[in-house]
Order: C-alpha cells, then structure tokens, then sequence
C-alpha cells in the first residue's frame, strides 16, 4: 500500500509541473496573439491617420515650378468657396499659342488618355466641346458626359474648364489654364474639385494627388514630342 500511494503521489508531483507549463503556454500564445493584433490595429490607425491628413490638409497658394525639370508639382489649396481643390502645375517648354492649338485644336484628343469627344448630332459654340470623360473613383472608373468651355484669359493665356455634376458625383468642377512663362514656356495648370455621396473627401482627395501628377506628366511628354522635341 505504501508503495503505491508513493507512486501516486510521484505522478501527482511530475504532472503538476506540466499541467503549469501547459497554462503558461496558452497564456503566453494569448498574448502574442493579443499583442499582434495590437500592433495591427496601431500600424492601420496611424496609415488611416496620415491618409486623412494627407487628405485634408490645404494651403492657401501653393508655389508653381519655375522649370520643365522640376516635373509636376500637386497640392491641395483652398478655392475662393472655402472646398479643398487638387492643383497640379507643370512647365512646358512649348510657346503658349502652340500649346493653345494642341489643347484647342482638332488634335486634342491625343494629349489625355481618358478624354474623348462625344459624337452627336447638335452642334455647340465654337468655344464648347462635348466630352466623355473617366473618371476614377475609389471603387473604379466612371463615365461622365460634360461640356467643357474654352476661352482666352484677359491677363494673357487661356482656360478650359467645366462644371458637370453627376448622380453620385455632387461636385465635379474642373480647369486646365495655360499662361506664358518665360520665352517658349507654358505653365500648365490643372484643378479639380470632385465631391462623392459615398466616399469620404479625405480618401478621394489621396486618389486625385496620386492621379492628377501622372495625367499632368503625360500631357507636358505628349505636348513636347507633338511640339518636335524630346519627350523629358
């Protein structure tokens, strides 16, 4: 009897250790766990933080770049009614009335990718072309039918603009201006103003900063080789 009440007592002794290290396992998974969750959480609350402040932070006046070489300069400014507007300006080293006749002209299709001329029957003002536009959105790309006007400046230069709200696009104001800078340079700037019923500003607004460079390069490379030159 006594011998086994020692065995039990033996057993009891080896598995009581086991049985803690077991718990301590578990409890040191559940907190890994824990603590990578965390960490998850933290790293996805910092990335959505600095995206909205990418979002929504606007300055007043944004400064141009002064040559080709500096490439697209994109920034959110303040528009005269208080909303937040993606400014993009480049230089173009093309004479501001050839520059004029490329976005003006018959060929002016072969500058954006994204923009083509509608087809229809009634005609506009000289001044007025009827576009189809994608457009692109967090989930995708739209379609948007819009009358743009074009029209000279009366400081010297030239402006396309529109104005053509959607279903799901509440504001949708757009400007491409064209001023001389310097002797056979042109100062492109494009401004967009998009405001969406699903989506939250802030997270269109990163879209278009990351979106509107590459179309604005694209046009200086475009307008540079129709000009005769070197795309850059």
């Amino acid at each position: 009897m006594g011998d086994a009440s020692d065995t039990k007592s033996a057993n009891a002794a080896v598995h009581a250790p086991l049985s803690h290290q077991a718990k301590n396992g578990r409890r040191s998974r559940k907190r890994s766990v824990t603590g990578i969750l965390l960490t998850v959480l933290l790293s996805f609350s910092l990335l959505l933080g600095a995206c909205y402040l990418r979002g929504t932070s606007a300055v007043s006046k944004m400064d141009d770049p002064a040559t080709p070489e500096q490439g697209a300069l994109t920034k959110i400014v303040m528009s005269d009614d208080g909303n937040r507007e993606i400014r993009t300006a480049v230089v173009i080293p093309v004479a501001i009335e050839q520059a004029w006749e490329m976005l003006s002209g018959d060929e002016w299709q072969k500058l954006f990718e994204s923009v083509r001329q509608k087809e229809q029957a009634g005609s506009l003002e000289r001044n007025r072309r009827h576009v189809i536009a994608d457009v692109m959105t967090p989930l995708g790309t739209i379609t948007l039918d819009m009358i743009v006007t074009m029209e000279e400046l009366p400081g010297g230069g030239y402006q396309a603009w529109w104005d053509a709200p959607a279903d799901d696009l509440i504001i949708n104001k757009g400007n491409i201006r064209i001023t001389p800078q310097g002797p056979g340079q042109t100062l492109f700037v494009y401004t967009a103003q998009r405001k969406y019923r699903q989506y939250p500003e802030f997270l269109v607004n990163n879209m278009l900063l990351n979106h509107q460079s590459d179309v604005v390069n694209t046009v200086q490379k475009r307008m540079i080789a129709a000009a005769g030159g070197a795309p850059q």
